[in-house]
């Protein structure tokens, strides 16, 4: 039994892998953070609304954590259920290009708003349930080469197929270039759709609780149960710190994209300076802190604060100096941010599989993940707020300060160490 369980974890590593390449490629080319702020700018719309976007896919995210996290949990085939949240996407984002290319600023408004929305949804429960899967199907070392793997391979398939796609269509208008970009990333998303069900899930079917539907007022409160309990966890309560302190860092992508597009949305290279840039800092991030997480997550969470930080800091000095009009700054901008921010998603993803007992994997992370929602809804809106009435620079400055406090915080919260992948310990 164990060598078979062996062989099918082993099976499923380059599986993974490829399927995991494919959707962060596409989530690459049709990013909302960068590909969808940028289109938005290109069609006029108001800054507080471009802004806003991001605290709605928050709440979209939220609301899914709240109510569909015990569902997840019961779900008897998740195989099928991965692949049906990539062609919804794949959806969305199609959507998307045909509301651009043949809609007005109102019908792209609402467009927007709705398909973000169904995005923030589809996208947790997504990340919910592939926490999970993988558990399942990885064990703790194939779980970080996979996590490291899929940032360099993916950035370098999203860098490829834009450059590729930029190189083709160099005589088309902007909006129409933008738009084939995004439609490469739908059919990437489809693509993986159809990868993951060569996955074969280790979990027996027959060990899966038997599905049930309860009502929005008993999924409510078995969440507020759920979160009562697991706070009662000294791990958990660390784990939660550690998102809430980061909030705000994860933010730096959509505001520096949103002071790029600004600048450079009229442009024909901008959308590609900035997808090129943001697939690069996956590439290099993947064995840049993939190599630094087996010294320490202090190291990593520290250093990928102080980056963002520092980054900031730069871009919006430039920016008050009025001397950031040439698309590299930005670009260089957004790479640096991408690096970081990668950085911290996968340390404190990798932490979590590592510690989180199997009977509380997804209660878990659904109740941790929707903590941190509601602080970024409230400070996104916020610096969507400070963009639309002052500038977009104003909100890059509180982003470095708090980056700075992140990187303080985090280096006094956490301990250093060697991560323990064979006894699943972490350091953080």
């Amino acid at each position: 039994m164990t060598r078979d369980a062996d062989t099918t974890h082993d099976r499923n590593l380059p599986l993974l892998t490829g399927q995991s390449t494919l959707a962060t490629a596409a989530w690459m080319m049709a990013s909302p953070s960068i590909v969808l702020t940028f289109l938005a700018v290109s069609l006029d719309m108001p800054i507080f609304l471009i802004g806003a976007l991001v605290s709605i896919r928050q709440l979209a995210s939220s609301l899914t954590d709240i109510f569909l996290f015990n569902a997840i949990t019961r779900i008897q085939n998740r195989k099928r259920a991965l692949s049906l949240t990539d062609l919804t996407l794949a959806l969305c984002f199609g959507a998307t290009i045909v509301v651009v290319l043949f809609g007005d600023r109102s019908q792209a408004m609402v467009v927007f708003v709705i398909c973000v929305f169904v995005m923030g949804i589809v996208d947790e429960f997504q990340q919910l349930l592939l926490t999970d899967f993988i558990s399942d199907n990885l064990k703790s070392h194939a779980r970080l080469k996979l996590k490291y793997a899929q940032m360099a391979l993916g950035g370098i398939f999203a860098v490829a197929l834009t450059w590729f796609a930029h190189e083709m269509t160099l005589e088309l208008p902007p909006l129409h270039r933008h738009s084939i970009i995004v439609a490469i990333g739908v059919l990437c998303f489809a693509l993986s759709a159809f990868a993951v069900l060569a996955v074969r899930d280790f979990a027996e079917k027959s060990a899966l609780p038997e599905q049930a539907r309860t009502s929005p007022y008993k999924a409510l409160m078995a969440y507020v149960s759920n979160a009562v309990q697991m706070l009662e966890f000294d791990w958990f309560r660390k784990f939660v710190t550690l998102r809430i302190v980061f909030a705000s860092v994860i933010l730096a992508v959509p505001f520096f994209s949103l002071i790029s597009a600004e600048a450079h949305h009229a442009s024909n290279k901008g959308l590609t300076a900035l997808i090129i840039s943001y697939a690069l800092g996956y590439i290099v991030a993947g064995p840049l802190w993939g190599t630094l997480n087996n010294i320490s997550h202090r190291l990593v969470m520290f250093s990928c604060a102080v980056l963002v930080g520092m980054s900031g800091a730069t871009l919006a000095t430039l920016h008050f100096l009025d001397i950031d009009h040439d698309v590299r700054i930005h670009a260089m901008a957004i790479f640096t941010v991408s690096v970081a921010v990668r950085g911290i998603g996968a340390v404190l993803s990798l932490y979590y599989m590592d510690i989180a007992p199997k009977e509380q994997r997804v209660n878990g992370i659904a109740v941790a993940r929707s903590f941190v929602r509601v602080a970024m809804i409230c400070l996104s809106a916020t610096l969507a707020a400070v963009a639309h009435l002052h500038e977009t620079a104003w909100a890059i400055l509180f982003i470095t300060l708090a980056s700075f406090g992140a990187a303080v915080f985090s280096y006094f919260l956490t301990r250093s160490g060697n991560t323990s992948h064979a006894s699943g310990s972490a350091d953080a």
